[in-house]
């Protein structure tokens, strides 16, 4: 049988620290190390450490180096991911998370 902390990041499809999981399932009372079934699986706790978690996802920081892209989402990707997190958050009472407003940067009289 599968734990909890397993199916976590198995159902996040992308790359996650397992410390980060395990400090998500200690904050929504979920024990990492517990089998996993159905009504774990349905519960408003792994729900909530699920949505927790794809959350960071958008929260990540993107960076490029050399041309090449690490750890990076699309904003269409962010976006998709925004909308799974926000469907989950209000099927168990919680709620909405948004985006952050992206910076505006003057040069001169020109808004970039």
């Amino acid at each position: 049988m599968k734990t909890i902390q397993q199916a976590l990041i198995d159902e996040i499809h992308y790359p996650i620290s397992e410390g980060f999981v395990e400090n998500v399932m200690i904050k929504r009372k979920l024990n990492p190390v517990g089998d996993c079934d159905s009504d774990t699986m349905d519960s408003k706790e792994y729900m909530g450490a699920l949505a927790d978690c794809l959350w960071s996802l958008v929260q990540a920081i993107n960076f490029t180096e050399a041309d090449k892209s690490f750890g990076s989402l699309s904003d269409k990707d962010k976006e998709r991911i925004l909308l799974r997190v926000n469907s989950i958050y209000n099927a168990i009472g919680e709620p909405s998370v948004e985006l952050e407003a992206k910076p505006m940067v003057y040069i001169g009289d020109c808004l970039l």
